[in-house]
């Protein structure tokens, strides 16, 4: 009788063990994301010197560092994809849109830094200036800025191909004899984000495998200053993002249901993903569904907002950057924190949308502008912290913003001429080609 009920319950862990992995994958994105994160974090602070547990920790860093190594053929690809549909669609209004589209995400991106500057100048108690420390003069500064730039248009390959895909995406659509390439272009591009949409289930697991080395690195003193920030973070993105919602009820036409369902939607998954790119599909659909915007112009805003729409990602870069100045004891004033504007917006027009991406392709350049003595730990540390709930918020607020863009572009700016459908644009095509 005692062997027969062993049996049993061997035969049965097999199925439990499915049932609860069927529970788990069935529980909302964010649920899995938090669960992990807080595993990630407890597994970090009760075994830093597992070597197991370092392991789980690495096998987290390498599909970003993937990412990282293919995000300027996913960006080039994303791009020409975005500009050919712009063109295709749009024709003579294309030129007219893509500058408006950019102008708003350009004031959007400094309007949010300046907003996050005047938040740090309440939370973290920087003084105005350094004492003993010499100001820069306008020229120096304007020196400063300008090598900046150079660096970052001579070496920095994302903006390269930002740059290429747009005049690959251009060209393509603009002569008819290469409307075939075109098409091709678009195809990829839908294929690259059916791809991401299939992998989503792995961004929980890889956040909190990310997680662990946080207290692993820093100890408790990391720990304190971890939360420091991520609820900094979350205090000044929560506020800007009802601030929107508001802007976009009183500016555009769209109702509150409208606003609302829409928010419901992409900011959870933005929330939940930490990463531009891995909440395009559900942000597509949703400003189509929700928001009720035309297949054209999500697609317009949705696309070029992902690629060069990290408004909240900078916001978020300002804030680490404090923070990961006080663990290094690095002195730095509002004064400097004012001087990363104008470059960290830049910046912000070629970072990945993917989770932590900001972290990875901004702290190398921070580094440089302030003079930090050891570079390389800065970097590691900047990194490590701009992880888990960070990349999070900043991804809920530059999504959700996507949309709101979107919703100007069609209320606002748009001058009330029916968009030509995709069947049409076939169809036209096919015409082309008899």
């Amino acid at each position: 009788m005692g062997n027969e009920k062993q049996q049993a319950n061997r035969i049965g862990w097999g199925p439990r063990l499915w049932r609860l992995a069927k529970a788990a994958a069935s529980l909302p994105l964010p649920v899995k994301v938090l669960s992990l994160l807080a595993l990630g974090l407890t597994l970090g602070i009760l075994f830093p010197n597992s070597s197991f547990v370092r392991a789980i920790y690495l096998s987290g860093t390498y599909f970003p560092r993937t990412i990282v190594t293919l995000a300027a053929l996913l960006v080039f690809q994303l791009l020409t994809a975005a500009t050919a549909k712009l063109i295709l669609y749009h024709k003579e209004r294309a030129g007219r849109l893509f500058a408006r589209i950019l102008a708003l995400y350009a004031v959007m991106g400094v309007v949010s830094l300046i907003y996050a500057a005047g938040w740090l100048a309440v939370f973290s108690g920087l003084p105005l200036f350094l004492p003993d420390v010499p100001l820069p003069t306008p020229i120096e500064w304007f020196k400063q800025i300008g090598t900046t730039l150079v660096t970052i248009f001579s070496q920095q390959p994302l903006l390269q191909a930002l740059g290429g895909g747009i005049l690959a995406g251009w060209l393509t659509a603009s002569i008819p004899a290469l409307h075939r390439a075109a098409h091709g272009f678009i195809a990829a591009g839908d294929l690259i984000l059916t791809g991401f949409r299939k992998i989503l289930w792995y961004y929980p697991i890889m956040i909190g495998c990310l997680a662990i080395g946080i207290p692993l690195k820093f100890g408790n003193r990391g720990l304190a200053l971890y939360g420091e920030c991520a609820f900094w973070d979350m205090i000044v993105i929560c506020a800007w993002c009802l601030a929107m919602i508001l802007f976009c009820k009183v500016v555009t036409k769209r109702s509150w249901g409208q606003i609302l369902a829409y928010y419901g939607s992409v900011w959870p998954t933005g929330f939940g993903t930490g990463g531009s790119y891995d909440t395009l599909a559900v942000n597509l659909v949703s400003a189509e569904k929700d928001l009720g915007l035309r297949p054209e112009t999500a697609e317009i805003s949705i696309v070029f907002g992902t690629v060069l729409n990290k408004n909240c990602a900078t916001m978020s870069v300002l804030i680490v950057t404090v923070i990961v100045a006080r663990l290094l004891s690095i002195p730095i004033s509002l004064f400097e924190l004012a001087l990363l504007i104008p470059p960290v917006a830049i910046l912000g027009f070629e970072t990945p949308g993917i989770p932590g991406g900001a972290g990875y392709f901004m702290s190398p350049i921070l580094a440089v502008l302030l003079h930090v003595p050891n570079p390389a730990l800065w970097v590691t540390t900047f990194v490590s912290m701009y992880s888990g709930l960070i990349p999070m918020f900043s991804t809920a607020g530059n999504t959700t913003d996507d949309g709101v863009v979107g919703a100007l572009l069609e209320d606002c700016f748009n001058d009330g001429r029916a968009l030509p459908s995709e069947a049409a644009l076939h169809n036209e095509s096919a015409v082309g080609a008899r």
